[in-house]
């Protein structure tokens, strides 16, 4: 401890009730030397100092039998003077059933000055706070300690300390004695001595059945958009129809289908140099499309689809969502089992492991908690899915308690507070000790803190920033915030570091509004397996927390968001300024009185997906994937064909569908003439307007006739490039520099833990 900071302000002597009632237990004797230093600390012991002065070469030690394993464990003994250890003796036919053990020290020089420290059970000091908030930055920190006596022993004119640290605390039997049973051998006996057998956590056998926590069937596993296997029975194929020659005709539930409206456009309609009026050779193409009903499919194989084999996917969406709320709550690791049917490869198993895995990473589980095994073909084992528990032999207790620890990590520090007064505190009694009373950096903020059992995923809490200025780590507990001679709130403070920041929220006045949306996405990182058409590819998924925060403040203010990433995340986007609190970042942004900022958060882990890039959503992420990744130039060149080729098939779609919505116009306008020029027949008067009326039937006639022209060429078109697409996709081969290493395709399951996995 580089300084001993604050003095005891004023002890106040509680009633024994402070301490709960506690039963007061014996306490160490040493002769009557009285105590001359007390810490106690926060792991439930306390810390004694007692100097004696050593008249005839003996003093007695009498210690409480419940107490004897802590003295035992923590005594030292030593010369005042030569600072030499000295040496303990007790006799060994007493304390096993009595109330106490007498202990004699030995030491060789009278009237020597000895030096006894040792620790016994005690109960933890109580921290308790208060923050009075002042101008220009500055708040007055005081820091309290309860300690409670329940030891059985005045403590009269000691110096009292408390602290805290890193330091485990536990019972250890070092008063009992042991005796060690040994088998007896004769010369003619002989062994033969088996190894042991080898243990891990996870092992390839068949695990036993409790081990099994889910197992799906093939048609349990959903196949997002963008697998081979997707078949999303809500759509419709994207088509483009032929039914061209009732275009170009002009027929439609508006005509009125008589005679001389036949007539009229047999008149009318365009004629060739022979004089009679000839359809023309691509009109009549998509007047013959018309009749055999063919379609035109972008981006799809011209086969029949296949039929769905997520049949039964809500039922394993459920299971999924059961198993994930299991995982979440308690923290186990699983290994996910793939495996493969007759007749299909370790490819198959592999993606069926991995889409069960995304399906719980989606669900909110830290991917530091799945692992994936690829079992490929395995004789009477079905296509699917087995998850089981990464334990093993391992007793759940332990895994339990690794996984709290794990969560409940904070700061870890050493905090160390003593009086510079001696002081009195009889036996069942507490005293409040100040521990620190000293002006520090601080200021009113904001928090938002969505996250905590008792936040608030719509306001954010007023709170109190303040710096911790000692050198010794500051104990959570109760703070009490006072502004203007008043109160202004309460909180609880977690550990604060030496020197370090915390930011307490001690009110909520609903003045900072927070709307907070979250969207994922995928990104391809990097390719591992590519056959006709069909990639696996390892992406990086990625979930965004966009966060609208609105003052309704006259004055600016700073809001600090707290944010957890969890295991296995990685940050990839977020406001540049932050501290950490434990796994937590607490982002800083500064709010303008009156004003809106949008706040993204981008985090994101590694999955492995299977990909059709005949299918938009795999184009579409191959799309970026060459923007914004390095495929190499070889693969780069042959994607942007690729791409090319099947952009142009989009816009070609796009394009006809433009067209047949103009040739409706053009029907319906023609459906309006034909009436108007029926109508003007039977009136006399009705000639110039009758001709004017046929000039436009025969203009847009023509219109009708060179927008199917130009349909049908935009149809064969795209058929080109379908042909050229599905080639080009058939030849897609990854060059061997982006090609796995040996069996490949192991992707980390987050945190630094390698997935098991085996990948085609």
């Amino acid at each position: 401890m580089k300084r001993v900071i604050a003095c005891a302000l004023f002890t106040a002597a509680l009633s024994a009730t402070a301490c709960g009632g506690a039963q007061r237990k014996s306490f160490v004797r040493v002769d009557d030397v009285a105590l001359g230093r007390v810490v106690v600390y926060r792991n439930g012991v306390a810390f004694y100092e007692r100097r004696a002065l050593v008249r005839g070469g003996k003093l007695t030690v009498v210690v409480p039998r419940e107490r004897v394993d802590d003295f035992l464990k923590s005594l030292t003994v030593v010369d005042a003077k030569t600072k030499d250890p000295l040496p303990v003796t007790f006799p060994r036919d007493q304390g096993d059933f009595g109330q106490f053990v007498e202990m004699s020290l030995e030491v060789p020089t009278d009237n020597a000055e000895v030096v006894l420290t040792y620790v016994t059970e005690s109960p933890a000091w109580k921290p308790s706070y208060r923050l009075v908030v002042g101008e220009n930055n500055k708040v007055m920190l005081e820091a309290w300690a309860i300690v409670d006596n329940t030891s059985g022993e005045d403590w009269k004119q000691v110096i009292l300390g408390v602290g805290s640290s890193s330091a485990l605390s536990f019972r250890y039997d070092l008063w009992t004695v042991r005796t060690v049973a040994r088998e007896t051998l004769a010369a003619d006996n002989a062994f033969a001595v088996a190894p042991p057998i080898a243990q891990s956590s996870y092992t390839q056998q068949a695990p036993v059945a409790e081990n099994v926590v889910a197992s799906f069937d093939d048609d349990e596993i959903r196949r997002p958009a963008g697998h081979p296997d997707y078949v999303d029975p809500a759509s419709t194929s994207v088509t483009v129809s032929a039914d061209y020659g009732s275009e170009y005709y002009g027929s439609s539930s508006g005509s009125s289908g008589d005679e001389d409206s036949e007539a009229y456009y047999e008149e009318e309609a365009p004629k060739k140099s022979g004089g009679k009026r000839k359809r023309g050779k691509k009109a009549k193409k998509a007047a013959d499309k018309a009749d055999d009903g063919s379609r035109i499919e972008i981006g799809q194989s011209t086969a029949p689809p296949p039929a769905p084999r997520d049949t039964r996917a809500p039922e394993g969406d459920a299971k999924v969502s059961q198993l994930a709320e299991q995982l979440r709550n308690g923290g186990q690791n699983i290994v996910i089992e793939g495996y493969a049917g007759a007749g299909e490869t370790e490819a198959d198993s592999f993606d069926r492991a991995n889409l069960v895995r995304n399906q719980l990473i989606d669900e909110g589980v830290p991917p530091a908690q799945v692992k994936v095994d690829n079992r490929g073909v395995v004789p009477g084992q079905d296509a699917g899915v087995k998850i089981v528990q990464e334990t093993g032999e391992q007793d759940q207790a332990t895994a339990s308690a690794a996984a709290f620890a794990e969560a409940d990590a904070g700061p870890v520090g050493e905090s160390h507070f003593v009086s510079k007064q001696l002081m009195n505190v009889d036996r069942g009694t507490s005293v409040m000790a100040s521990m620190l009373r000293e002006e520090t950096n601080g200021e009113i903020a904001y928090l938002y803190d969505a996250e905590s059992d008792r936040g608030n995923d719509k306001y954010a809490f007023r709170a109190v920033r303040v710096e911790n200025p000692t050198d010794s780590t500051l104990e959570p507990g109760p703070v009490t915030v006072y502004g203007d001679n008043r109160v202004v709130g309460e909180g609880v403070t977690e550990p604060i570091p030496p020197h370090a920041s915390v930011v307490i929220p001690f009110a909520l006045d609903r003045q900072v509004v927070v709307e907070g949306t979250d969207e994922t996405e995928n990104r391809v990182s990097r390719l591992l397996t590519l056959e006709r058409g069909v990639l696996t590819a390892e992406v990086q998924h990625i979930k965004k927390t966009h966060l609208t925060i609105t003052s309704r403040l006259r004055t600016d203010s700073k809001v600090y968001v707290r944010h957890t990433v969890e295991k296995g995340w990685t940050l990839l986007d977020s406001p540049e300024t932050f501290e950490r609190i434990a796994d937590a970042h607490l982002f800083e942004i500064d709010l303008p009185a009156g004003s809106t900022q949008i706040v993204e958060i981008s985090e994101a882990t590694p999955m492995v997906r299977t990909l059709d890039l005949g299918a938009d959503p795999g184009l579409e992420m191959m799309t970026v994937f060459v923007e914004t990744g390095d495929p190499g130039p070889e693969l780069k060149a042959q994607l942007k064909d690729l791409l090319k080729l099947h952009s142009s098939m989009v816009d070609g779609k796009e394009k006809i569908d433009s067209l047949r919505r103009r040739n409706a116009e053009y029907r319906t306008r023609m459906d309006e003439l034909h009436g108007q020029i029926v109508t003007l027949k039977a009136v006399k008067s009705g000639g110039d307007l009758l001709k004017h009326l046929q000039a436009k039937m025969k203009d847009i006639s023509n219109r009708v006739q060179k927008t199917t022209i130009e349909i049908v060429d935009t149809d064969e078109q795209i058929m080109l490039d379908k042909v050229k697409f599905q080639d080009a996709l058939a030849e897609l081969t990854l060059p061997d520099a982006m090609a796995p290493a040996g069996t490949g395709g192991a992707i980390s399951g987050g945190g630094g833990d390698d997935t098991k996995s085996s990948a085609p």
